[in-house]
């Protein structure tokens, strides 16, 4: 999995760092938002965009006598994770069955690979057992998991740091972008985490 465009400021990702000035401010510009996230305006633009078109925000009414810049107000708040969408506000599914891990392991706390795979599963996601093997075999080194001799998996008591999945990127390190910060990465020392 490929590492998102992260803000330099605060290690954020672009969606997540413009939607937690969204929902703080409620009623924002283009520029606010920019001065904010210090991401370019392309980026917020389009976020926006994609946010208007699901229906999350939406313009502020002018008279036509004064325009002023264009505003926007927030209609629907789903909480501390930005919304996946495109610019057409169509959802982004990429990364979903990773995310539908990441909440099943905080409800299940024991698993096999297979029941984790299951119960991420929706209808719009289905997520094969190889993926829930890998991202389980990736969580235990970063020390989120567990592996018991009969082969379950158990979620450890101070493992869940957040509301979004640590990821996986390409270059074999796992992300935590709750955290923002590295949790492991290809050539640290493996950690015994077997119960």
């Amino acid at each position: 999995m490929s590492c998102k465009p992260m803000n330099k400021r605060n290690g954020l990702d672009t969606r997540q760092a413009v939607w937690k000035s969204i929902v703080r401010l409620h009623h924002f510009t283009l520029r606010q938002l920019r001065e904010e996230t210090l991401l370019t305006i392309e980026s917020v633009r389009d976020y926006l965009t994609g946010l208007e078109a699901a229906g999350y925000i939406a313009r502020v009414e002018h008279e036509e006598a004064n325009p002023g810049p264009v505003e926007w107000y927030l209609v629907k708040d789903i909480g501390v994770e930005a919304p996946r969408v495109r610019k057409d506000g169509t959802p982004v599914t990429q990364g979903q069955g990773r995310e539908n891990m990441w909440n099943a392991m905080r409800i299940m706390r024991t698993f096999t690979a297979l029941e984790l795979a299951v119960a991420a599963r929706t209808p719009e996601c289905f997520v094969k057992e190889a993926t829930a093997v890998d991202y389980a075999k990736h969580l235990c080194r970063a020390g989120y998991l567990a592996r018991r001799p009969d082969g379950c998996y158990v979620m450890l008591p101070t493992a869940y740091t957040g509301p979004l999945a640590p990821m996986i990127q390409r270059t074999k390190r796992v992300w935590d972008p709750n955290q923002c910060k590295v949790r492991w990465q290809s050539g640290d020392e493996e950690v015994d985490h077997d119960e």
